[in-house]
């Protein structure tokens, strides 16, 4: 059985294509449309900020409406939320509307985000779980590819329909969500799982839980804090040294990023499948990241022009886009195998929150060093923290990759060793 073929799993990929297609469609538009109406730089700012905050404090809460409401009502509610309330950015009602409306769509981008990729773990069999990450990340990355393309010069030539086209990816997406399975996350032991010995016994002991994700979510966050460096500093570095090139590397980059993270992702999941574990390529696509970065700081530093410098900064972007959406998947991947089969909801939330934390701390941390050091120091500084995450991951790689308890260990090495020893 392939994995389109499971129940689901088509619909689940067109919510995802539906909600990624939104997001970076707007993702810019926003804030250069409320300069257009002159609201100014501060609030223009402000709306992203506002967006993101949103996300990332709902993907905390997401794992406790799984397992109250189900992946449908949560993944329709999100998908409409993200994407309805787009057409209120029409009328001009003020900076707290503005606002509000981009705190309410962050809460459906949230949503959205932790529930689609549990969804994922709960839908298709572990054994094909990388193919079926390459396939979600797939969807990711043409939604994104295609919002960043079109998004500005949609605005540009003509204008609000941006906005309905927003509106009409929330509905789309929500009402494809209707046709998933309706599963519900499982709940994380019950009452008398946490005090019957009896129960306990025939359970493995696992280790602590910030144990089990804290090294995939290092290497995922710092990766991310790369990827904020490149949305965030691209443009303008590159405008420092050509400012007719800058306006065509702005969307393109990020484009390029897009789609090496497409086939970074393929390329993964398809070996992690082929292996039988994740985490195998996890460090070689951070080394990428970190190879990324230092691509683009040596190219603001020796300042090209023409089409050498459009080269150099596409070549540098789709080397990180690579590293990056391996590292995305082997990092997924690896939390679904090292956390329990009824937290993959709370895995899922840890995930979205690293990235998206990572990507503003990336975007902050950054940019105070591009304020001292300017654009290639930031990119060397951002490199260095990308780099702390490969040497957290080649650790982990040589430490063993166990994350059971040490009694468990035990009895695994003897059942290699002696055949029928630690029962």
């Amino acid at each position: 059985m392939t994995v389109l073929s499971v129940r689901g799993v088509p619909l689940m990929l067109l919510s995802v294509f539906c909600a990624f297609l939104g997001w970076s469609m707007l993702l810019p538009v926003i804030p250069v449309a409320m300069l257009d109406a002159g609201y100014g730089d501060s609030l223009a700012g402000l709306t992203t900020g506002v967006f993101m905050a949103a996300t990332v404090v709902t993907q905390v809460f997401v794992p406790r409406l799984l397992r109250r409401w189900g992946y449908v009502p949560v993944m329709a509610s999100g998908a409409a939320l993200l994407g309805i309330p787009s057409v209120l950015y029409l009328p001009d009602a003020g900076s707290w509307l503005i606002l509000a409306v981009s705190a309410v769509r962050g809460v459906g981008f949230g949503a959205v985000t932790v529930a689609q990729s549990a969804l994922l773990a709960e839908l298709v069999p572990a054994r094909q779980l990388g193919r079926a990450n390459a396939f979600f990340g797939a969807s990711i990355g043409l939604g994104e590819i295609v919002g960043f393309t079109v998004g500005l010069p949609l605005y540009t030539h003509a204008g609000d329909v941006v906005f309905y086209v927003a509106v009409a990816c929330g509905v789309v997406g929500g009402v494809g969500a209707l046709g998933i399975p309706a599963l519900r996350a499982a709940s994380v032991g019950t009452r008398a799982d946490r005090t019957d010995p009896a129960a306990q016994a025939g359970r493995p002991r696992r280790a602590p839980v910030w144990k089990l994700v804290l090294v995939p979510i290092v290497g995922l966050c710092t990766g991310a804090m790369g990827f904020g460096a490149f949305s965030t500093f691209t443009a303008p570095a590159v405008g420092e040294i050509d400012t007719t090139a800058a306006a065509t590397l702005a969307g393109v980059t990020l484009a390029v990023i897009g789609a090496g993270q497409i086939l970074g992702r393929t390329a993964s999941g398809w070996w992690a499948d082929r292996v039988g574990e994740p985490g195998r390529l996890v460090v070689w696509a951070s080394l990428f990241c970190v190879g990324g970065m230092l691509a683009m700081s040596a190219l603001i530093v020796s300042a090209p022009t023409g089409g050498a410098l459009v080269a150099g900064a596409l070549g540098a972007a789709a080397v990180f886009g690579l590293g990056f959406g391996a590292v995305q998947s082997e990092t997924l991947l690896m939390l679904f195998s090292r956390m329990p089969k009824e937290r993959v909801s709370e895995a899922s939330a840890m995930w979205n929150v690293g990235f998206d934390s990572g990507t503003g701390a990336g975007s902050s941390v950054l940019g105070v060093a591009a304020t001292t050091s300017g654009y290639g120091g930031a990119f060397v500084v951002g490199a260095g923290l990308v780099g702390l995450g490969s040497a957290t991951l080649a650790g982990d790689r040589l430490l063993g990759r166990h994350r059971v308890s040490e009694h468990d260990n035990v009895r695994t090495r003897l059942r290699r060793l002696l055949p029928g020893a630690g029962q």
